[in-house]
């Protein structure tokens, strides 16, 4: 029985109970999506946004199976889940957390809305659901992963409960632990030494995926990166685990390292299991190289996936509460992907940072574009930083289209 404060929201075409949050605050500066029974974060939104548009394309791309099955291990208010259930067609969806208001509430909705027929809500540990789902007659089609913190502890059972071509969707919080605040926790909980730079977000993503790929290839699935995006508070990926134990092999050998200068902001990286790039600079000789990995060091994105997945939030923005945001990333996103095909993926150069570092006014993002471009080279802005460039142009070049740019 739900004995808290509830309102009614509604995300996309769903009307939900949700718990008052502002009810739980217990002091100005508190968080009160914390403090509620049962959690509920409004600013997520953006994230289960994507994880309804992308199953939709995910259906229509790649799934070979009339009727798919569903899992969130980690449901909190069960919002995802019951609009999963609610939105999409021909799925059977298992809502699960272990704890007890959550439960009550799902169930709640589930009633509210007529879902009972196609959901099966648990109150159970989320390794222990997942891992009850590993022999390959019981696994999900689609699995998303959402705790609140680290997905370290939940990935090889994640990786064990994914069927063959199945939709792995991960979000990750842990971002001063993975962003290289803190890289012995990260080293400790993903096998991988973080990069502490302005380009921590991106890193953080390619840690996510390569310790992804590393748990699937224990299970014998590869890894298929086809969208990822990266937020102030929060990075997410969605892979398709591909069967075969070649193909695992194959996922392992796009993992690497990476070496960003602080001096210069020179970017390096190099694939192998093992580190084999110098801390010292080859392009200013500084000795002090920011080394990070292994992490993932192959494509991030699917072109055929984000160029329907831009068309599905373009045409139908009414079951989008947050298309405005999702349409302007996805557009950012749409570049990167060509930064994908031309060699300039990997990372980025923030313009500003540079410009600071060299003492001189910030030119336009767009003006250094246009003469990178005249230059030969391939440049796109990013998605994750603002005043940034991702491009195969070393580093003096980026510097000697700034100064064209300003007349310096």
């Amino acid at each position: 029985m739900v004995d808290y404060p509830l309102e009614v929201v509604v995300e996309g075409k769903t009307k939900i109970l949700v718990p008052n949050v502002e009810a739980f605050r217990k002091s100005p500066s508190s968080y009160p999506p914390s403090d509620a029974p049962v959690f509920y974060n409004k600013v997520m939104e953006l994230n289960r946004d994507f994880a309804i548009a992308t199953l939709r394309v995910y259906i229509e791309l790649y799934s070979k199976k009339e009727n798919l099955f569903y899992c969130e291990p980690m449901a909190g208010s069960g919002i995802r889940a019951v609009r999963i259930a609610n939105e999409i067609d021909n799925i059977s969806v298992v809502i699960n957390d272990k704890n007890p208001h959550a439960v009550d509430l799902i169930i709640e909705n589930v009633k509210q809305l007529h879902l009972t027929e196609k959901t099966s809500v648990h109150m159970d540990d989320a390794n222990e659901i997942m891992v009850r789902h590993a022999a390959e007659r019981n696994r999900f089609d689609v699995l998303d992963v959402d705790p609140f913190g680290s997905p370290s502890v939940f990935m090889d059972s994640a990786a064990q409960a994914i069927s063959y071509n199945g939709f792995l969707a991960v979000t990750s919080t842990d971002m001063a632990t993975m962003c290289g605040r803190y890289p012995k926790a990260c080293i400790r909980k993903y096998a991988s030494k973080p990069i502490h730079s302005s380009i921590g977000h991106e890193v953080a993503i390619r840690i996510l995926i390569g310790f992804i790929a590393t748990n699937l290839a224990r299970h014998g699935k590869s890894t298929k990166p086809i969208f990822a995006h990266s937020t102030e508070h929060y990075i997410r990926a969605y892979v398709i685990a591909e069967k075969g134990i070649t193909k695992a092999k194959e996922s392992m050998n796009t993992l690497g390292y990476i070496a960003h200068c602080p001096n210069c902001y020179a970017i390096e990286s190099k694939k192998g299991i093992i580190n084999t790039l110098s801390k010292q600079c080859s392009q200013c000789q500084n000795e002090n190289r920011l080394l990070g990995g292994p992490i993932w060091l192959g494509n991030l994105y699917d072109e055929p996936f984000v160029s329907k997945l831009k068309s599905e939030v373009e045409n139908n923005q009414e079951n989008y509460g947050s298309h405005k945001k999702m349409a302007k990333m996805l557009t950012l996103i749409e570049d990167e992907v060509k930064a994908q095909k031309d060699d300039a993926g990997i990372c980025f150069f923030d313009l500003h940072q540079i410009s600071d570092k060299l003492n001189i006014p910030s030119p336009k993002v767009d003006s250094v574009i246009e003469a990178l471009n005249k230059g030969g080279f391939s440049v796109t802005r990013t998605h994750f930083r603002t005043n940034s460039i991702k491009t195969n142009a070393p580093i003096d070049k980026i510097v000697s289209a700034m100064k064209k740019v300003l007349n310096i």
